[in-house]
């Protein structure tokens, strides 16, 4: 778990700090929510353009007070980098659990290098900033108790999974329910219905101090089938990869991936690009690698306990591509060198990361929109009188509005504006 943190938490790290993140905007946005939580201001990130507020917000993270304590010793971007890093790496004290109790050590050292090599796990592990990350060892560590007929492991793991967002609820109830049904180890139907008490209690507890609930993959409400060729070809592609990954050997034991048919039709329904390894929906694996990693682990094992395992590390390494530092022409360090740490910002979607945690911050291409939010109950449009500062690239629209202020600094991605008189509103 260390050395997994590590790696992958300095892979993170580099891409925020020097390279391309996998999504500036929702770094920046976790960054401020945990910055002005840490300050002892309100659990809120306008920026997010959503409902402000730690349970009036369209998901919730319960891990988020722990992370605000971290960030009030640490208070530094990288604090929310390794941590998430580290959340994925939880995954593997699970994995060993599963592994060692299905075929013994050997089994578990393998499958868990298997994991780690996984191209969808590393990504997920190198996401920048998302609780969701928690999903892989919660889930994955619901499916280990259960092999072992452990109620404790059971309570344990599912609220990891529950720290990680609201969603945890229905991963739950239909781990619960695949356990009624499929056999999995020493598991019992006690143990199934611990999981769907598990899952309706939080359910319903997210439902009653929650004004606004959000699913990514929601079983209750899917949308029409995609009609995109070139989206599906994509798809097509990736399932593939999987085939080649060898992890499809789950098939074997599969009680996992019954529990995980909600989330595989939200996937297919859904018109998000979840099959990408980079970008904004990279953390959308974190819904189906725990059901594929616990049903792989077992099953490698009944394929043959002292070659399933050997199988399934060599073939998920070669099957898809793995996590990496990010190439960047922006020049970061300019940036930071201009900008005061409290000044009031407002910059793009490339750099804005860069400059979050700070009481104000804005996203150029949200100055000046026309759409009011449904929620939203200060003033609007928001324009560039929130602001003294202002990064966007070269040619950028919004510097026909910020004529006569001063070009601070300029690079070749980029320009650095001040107001020339400092208005605030």
């Amino acid at each position: 778990m260390a050395l997994s943190t590590a790696v992958f938490g300095g892979i993170n790290f580099y891409n925020s700090a020097y390279g391309a993140p996998q999504w500036s905007q929702d770094l920046a946005f976790f960054h401020q929510w945990v910055h002005s939580a840490a300050a002892g201001g309100p659990w809120a990130s306008p920026l997010i353009l959503e409902p402000q507020g730690f349970f009036e917000q369209v998901h919730t993270h319960l891990i988020l007070p722990f992370v605000v304590g971290a960030y009030t010793v640490v208070p530094a971007q990288a604090t929310l980098i390794f941590l998430h890093s580290f959340f994925v790496s939880l995954a593997v004290w699970p994995a060993l659990r599963l592994g060692s109790a299905v075929a013994g050590g050997r089994h578990a050292f393998i499958v868990v290098l298997a994991v780690l090599v996984f191209g969808p796990f590393q990504s997920v592990a190198i996401a920048d900033f998302r609780p969701v990350g928690l999903f892989i060892p919660g889930i994955l560590g619901v499916w280990a108790a259960a092999w072992k007929g452990s109620f404790k492991g059971i309570l344990f793991w599912s609220l990891i999974a529950l720290f990680g967002r609201q969603e945890a609820s229905y991963l739950l109830a239909s781990s619960g329910m695949a356990l009624l049904f499929c056999s999995w180890g020493d598991a019992k139907r006690t143990h199934g219905s611990l999981l769907i008490a598990i899952g309706f209690v939080s359910w319903l507890s997210f439902t009653a101090v929650k004004p606004e609930m959000f699913f990514h993959i929601n079983p209750l409400a899917l949308p029409e089938l995609s009609s995109s060729s070139e989206l599906w070809d994509r798809r097509t592609q990736f399932g593939i990869a999987m085939l080649i990954s060898g992890w499809w050997l789950g098939v074997l034991r599969p009680a996992p991936l019954f529990a995980a048919l909600p989330v595989f039709a939200g996937m297919l329904m859904t018109g998000r690009e979840w099959h990408a390894l980079t970008g904004p929906g990279a953390h959308h694996h974190a819904f189906w690698i725990p059901f594929v990693l616990s049903a792989g682990i077992a099953g490698s094992a009944r394929l043959s306990p002292r070659f399933g395992a050997g199988i399934l590390a060599l073939a998920s390494g070669f099957a898809f591509p793995w996590a990496s530092i990010t190439a960047s022409e922006i020049d970061y360090e300019t940036i930071d060198d201009v900008i005061p740490a409290k000044a009031r910002v407002a910059a793009d979607y490339d750099t804005i990361h860069r400059v979050s945690g700070r009481q104000v911050l804005w996203n150029i291409d949200q100055l000046y929109m026309s759409d009011q939010p449904w929620h939203w109950t200060g003033d609007w449009p928001l324009t560039i009188d929130h602001v003294d500062w202002i990064i966007s690239p070269n040619n950028h629209a919004i510097q026909k509005r910020i004529e006569g202020w001063y070009l601070v600094a300029e690079t070749p991605t980029h320009q650095v504006h001040k107001r020339v008189n400092r208005r605030r509103r």
